[in-house]
């Protein structure tokens, strides 16, 4: 017997427990707009996005928390082009790139604003792995990710 498919949609709104750690950094960005890691005591690393145990040394970084200078360099990027249903995402086209921030080991991603878009292979061409970045913090915070995007320094 043949079968058929029918279109459907399921959501289901849901709240979740990020935990002490996650929480501390989303509080931070939308209360004090500032960028915190934690930084394992045992092997120097400064982690952000902030990890509750470096998974390196097993050791824990409850206690060990550090304020990140709000800028740092590009490590990697990718211009959007193509429009995906992820919730929170800009428009199209977007630079979506990850950055270190002061003195971290890791790199967190973010969105790159501030670069023409108008013409998609002239702006690949202008962003080099590298360059310097600065944080903009939004100015009504709201403990997420989008408190904060990425600007080149002019």
């Amino acid at each position: 017997m043949a079968s058929i498919e029918v279109p459907a949609k399921w959501e289901v709104p849901f709240l979740h427990d990020i935990g002490e750690t996650s929480s501390r950094f989303l509080i931070e960005l939308r209360d004090n707009a500032r960028i915190m890691a934690t930084k394992c005591p045992e092997c120097g690393r400064v982690l952000l996005p902030p990890r509750s145990f470096c998974e390196q040394c097993f050791v824990s970084l409850k206690d060990h928390w550090v304020a990140l200078e709000a800028k740092g360099t590009l490590e990697a990027f990718t211009i959007v082009t193509d429009e995906y249903s992820f919730t929170g995402m800009p428009k199209p086209p977007y630079v979506i790139c990850l950055v270190k921030l002061g003195e971290s080991s890791t790199a967190i991603p973010s969105v790159l604003q501030g670069l023409d878009l108008s013409d998609i292979e002239k702006a690949a061409s202008e962003l080099k792995v590298g360059m310097p970045i600065i944080v903009v913090f939004e100015d009504k915070r709201e403990g997420r990710i989008e408190d904060f995007h990425i600007e080149l320094v002019k």
